[in-house]
């Protein structure tokens, strides 16, 4: 696990050093343990390592074959490099000179050309160059875990693991993007290939992307897709099953010790279960003074199930602003994603006993562990007896009743998003469950930059177009849509930038293609059923695992924080800062005095905008950042 820079440019021009030293250097945080930097003609390329595979020199990148053709620059995990090796070696007659990973990227170049990116299963960000044919790949994992940025201006390619590292050539532009703005605001993110830039955009997941002399190639190396047709439980179960055993048996492989994430949740104890005889493998447990997120009693009575011992791991965010601060850098300013408060102090604890753990995050979203799911169908079915007018008339009554709520989910705003969620005038409520800014909002405070895009278009319409866009039935679209749109673009984002912010690795088994394969087998009366408790799948198996039955059996929980009280407490000296006394920095795309104006009321009490202000916080925090001037590399 690592991070990857690089600059392409065929027009002669030569690559300074100090700009490809600068741009590596943003990315020390990722990779702690080296620097390796490369140049070849019109590309050069930049690495910083986090040594998992191979601690020799041997593992160090750019790596090169041994003719000096290929070089990669590449961030990730490659789980069955073992039977890509043996094949080389039978095959092709390649000798290896380490146990990395990486090597075999380019060796499977030169033996299979670019259909090597087919063959990988894993998590990875690759840049690699062919000096023969003077063309760069750059290739993102299927589902996305690994985040690729890219920008152009001119003749000049940047690509980095980070946008920062594209940002601190002062040659970049540095240009708001409104349709992209005007998606953040509501979701809390642009999209799995875009950004808040106009000139920087991340490669979609599962792409391979050739750049060459005569222009750019692009095409799809794998997605999820459904096709149900596993509708008994038990046949469910056993596949599930055969699947998790190989995954789990690959994804261990590490010249580091591993850890696993334990949470008091179904997915993280499948995993540890499931590597009941990795009895080495130690669990993490946080422990949170906040008891709505702490689930550690749970989490050891798995432990006690797994006979493993647990370390419990305090997890405190003790200087709140200086932490948002930082979780808005890492994000780049892409997310506002506001449990990443949670998760970052959570990977810092960890990060002082290990470096790499396994997680249990994605089975949500491909095993129906969501409950709107569920209210898709219900919203199905008030959207055919009540007008939409009365529903958004109704919603706007319940907002309005959470004014003052200062805890994680008041039943007043899960209410009022239900009913505004289904006066929605398209065809995917799903798609409004989880906004930040609402649709009443946009009148008051977008500017003159913003205020076309308020009618133009839904901030939600890709969202909502890959539900409607989708195949099957309604759940069957939604889980689609969540896997190709929501989970890369923020779950995944949310996971990565926190983890890496510390340099500490994180696997995810559940988003292993032969997982996510099964997934989409079974039918979605199994994975979110009309009654009863959701991930009805995982469940079985979990129990059939020996897992505690208070686990089994468990609502799900999750690391949203209460923010409405974290904007009214420690963060209000820097809400009021960067929304009231700065809040010119957000003009002419928002309406400072009504910006100012939504924080007064609700740091006064007069209304709960706490989702729409933390986006609001996040962008003017990451504002504030994007007005410096870039690095000087000279």
């Amino acid at each position: 696990m690592c991070g990857i820079s690089g600059v392409l440019d065929f027009s002669g021009r030569p690559i300074e050093e100090s700009l490809l030293r600068a741009m590596t250097g943003q990315l020390v945080h990722r990779g702690p343990d080296a620097e390796g930097l490369w140049h070849g003609g019109p590309v050069a390329l930049g690495h910083r390592r986090l040594s998992i595979r191979d601690l020799s020199e041997a593992g160090r990148q750019p790596m090169s074959d041994p003719s000096g053709r290929v070089t990669v620059s590449y961030n990730g995990e490659i789980y069955n490099e073992a039977e890509l090796r043996r094949e080389l070696e039978r095959d092709a007659g390649v000798h290896f000179r380490s146990q990395c990973d990486t090597e075999l990227i380019p060796a499977g170049y030169r033996a299979w050309g670019e259909r090597i990116f087919d063959r990988l299963e894993g998590m990875f960000a690759i840049a690699l160059w062919d000096a023969d044919a003077e063309c760069l790949f750059l290739a993102r994992d299927s589902m996305g875990i690994k985040p690729l940025y890219v920008g152009r201006s001119g003749t000049r390619w940047r690509f980095a693991s980070e946008a920062k590292a594209i940002l601190v050539d002062p040659e970049q532009p540095r240009t708001l993007d409104p349709e992209a703005l005007h998606a953040y605001l509501a979701q809390g993110y642009v999209a799995p290939d875009r950004t808040l830039l106009t000139e920087i955009e991340q490669l979609p997941p599962g792409t391979v992307r050739r750049i060459d002399r005569q222009g750019i190639k692009e095409r799809r190396l794998w997605q999820p897709h459904r096709q149900p047709d596993i509708r008994r439980l038990d046949e469910a179960v056993d596949a599930f099953f055969e699947a998790w055993r190989g995954v789990l048996e690959r994804i261990v492989v590490s010249d580091v010790p591993l850890g696993i994430l334990q949470s008091g949740g179904i997915d993280s104890s499948l995993v540890t279960l499931g590597l009941r005889e990795r009895s080495e493998l130690p669990l993490f447990i946080a422990s949170f003074d906040e008891r709505s997120h702490d689930e550690s009693e749970l989490a050891e009575q798995v432990a006690s199930a797994a006979g493993r011992p647990a370390r419990i791991v305090p997890v405190a965010v003790e200087d709140v602003a200086e932490t948002f601060r930082r979780m808005v850098r890492h994000y780049d300013g892409q997310l506002a994603d506001s449990s990443g408060l949670a998760v970052y102090a959570l990977c810092r604890e960890v990060r002082r006993h290990t470096r790499v753990v396994l997680s249990g995050d994605g089975a949500d979203e491909l095993f129906g562990g969501y409950p709107t799911y569920r209210a898709s169908r219900l919203a199905e079915i008030v959207r055919r007896v009540v007008p939409r007018s009365l529903l958004e008339k109704m919603g706007r009554l319940s907002w309005d009743l959470n004014a003052g709520r200062t805890d994680r989910q008041p039943a007043a705003e899960l209410v009022a998003r239900f009913l505004l969620g289904s006066a929605t005038t398209s065809g995917a409520p799903h798609a409004e469950w989880r906004r930040y800014l609402m649709r009443h909002h946009m009148a008051t405070l977008y500017g003159p930059e913003l205020a076309p895009w308020a009618e133009a278009a839904s901030p939600l319409a890709r969202y909502a177009e890959a539900v409607t866009a989708g195949q099957g039935g309604r759940i069957d679209r939604c889980l689609l849509a969540d896997q190709r749109h929501y989970l890369p673009a923020d779950m995944l984002m949310k996971v990565d930038a926190m983890s890496m912010a510390h340099g500490l690795e994180v696997r995810l088994p559940f988003l292993e293609r032969p997982v996510v394969e099964v997934a989409g087998r079974i039918h979605s009366d199994l994975l979110s059923p009309l009654w009863g408790p959701p991930k009805k799948v995982l469940r079985h198996a979990l129990g059939a695992v020996g897992g505690p039955r208070a686990v089994v059996e468990g609502p799900k929980r999750g690391f949203n924080v209460p923010i409405a009280g974290l904007l009214r407490g420690p963060l209000a000296p820097l809400a009021s800062q960067l929304l009231d006394d700065e809040v010119d920095r957000l003009a002419p795309h928002l309406d400072p005095g009504n910006v100012r104006r939504m924080w007064q009321s609700h740091r006064d009490g007069r209304a709960n905008e706490a989702y729409a202000l933390w986006t609001l916080l996040s962008l003017a925090t990451w504002r504030e950042e994007l007005d410096r001037p870039a690095l000087v590399h000279a």
